[in-house]
């Protein structure tokens, strides 16, 4: 019981406190307006809103988009470094780095050194080829959210992958070369139906967390141009530190939960129909 309760007060009552506040028609800036109660014109004003509507199409975009491209590059990468070779374990030490690195440092240091068009490696580059440097941040935002949320979520799926296919036993890797498998037959056929359950569980922490992705919009593109590459988290942000309107980002916050959990559920549904 008393750790039922600790769960309840570090994770419901928080939660119950946010849908009050998502009630209230509640401005930080206007103090003299004072704190009333609105029902759910929150909850209206924020699906009304065609803003609204852009940034759910961004997180659908960013999730589907990054955990496909997650996964695959995880097994690909897990078959690769799934052997011995000269310097294996520097370079898959080094090839996980990233993910231990804070989103907020990751965001600083690609749009800093990596793709500033203006005095980064990408404008060097476009300059030793005569080329106009790319403005990844201004004219292909969402892309580059999604490419760096790649980099730095790809070795967090590449080690539950790799721990799934170093527990293949080599007696059946070793029959398969002899009946003359190929090594993308080993792999469609033996290594990813072995390893199934390592995927979905890496498919669905990935999930949980890059739904809540945050610190990388934050830093890179603050959601711009306007809110075409902004997520909900962000919106969320955005709303309560910009609007200060408590009220409205409490709601927005409420229905961010409800989503995750709809999508968290749908997806669990998928991944035990096809286990099953």
């Amino acid at each position: 019981y008393p750790a039922v309760i600790f769960v309840f007060i570090i994770t419901q009552l928080p939660f119950a406190i946010t849908i009050i506040f998502s009630l209230l028609r509640w401005n930080v800036m206007r103090p003299d307006q004072g704190i009333s109660f609105a029902g759910i014109s929150n909850y209206i004003t924020i699906l009304t809103s065609k803003d609204t509507y852009q940034v759910l199409l961004n997180t659908l975009i960013i999730v589907v988009a990054c955990l496909a491209l997650c996964t695959v590059l995880a097994v690909l990468l897990g078959v690769l470094f799934n052997r011995k070779f000269p310097g294996g374990y520097i370079f898959r030490t080094l090839f996980v780095m990233p993910y231990f690195v804070m989103d907020c440092i990751v965001g600083i240091f690609w749009k800093t050194v990596l793709l500033n068009p203006n005095m980064g490696l990408n404008y060097y580059i476009c300059k030793l080829f005569g080329m106009q440097a790319v403005d990844f941040f201004g004219k292909y935002a969402l892309l580059t959210i999604i490419i760096l949320i790649v980099w730095q979520w790809t070795p967090f799926f590449f080690l539950i992958v790799m721990g799934g296919l170093q527990g293949i036993p080599e007696e059946v890797q070793e029959s398969a070369k002899l009946d003359g498998a190929s090594p993308l037959q080993r792999l469609l056929w033996i290594d990813i139906p072995m390893i199934k359950k390592h995927i979905v569980t890496a498919m669905v922490l990935g999930l949980i967390n890059i739904l809540k992705v945050f610190g990388l919009v934050y830093v890179s593109t603050q959601g711009g141009p306007g809110v075409s590459s902004a997520n909900l988290p962000y919106l969320t942000y955005r709303t309560i530190f910009n609007e200060w309107n408590v009220g409205k980002a409490a709601a927005l916050a409420v229905i961010t939960v409800v989503i995750t959990l709809i999508v968290s559920q749908n997806f669990f549904k998928a991944v035990n129909k096809i286990q099953d």
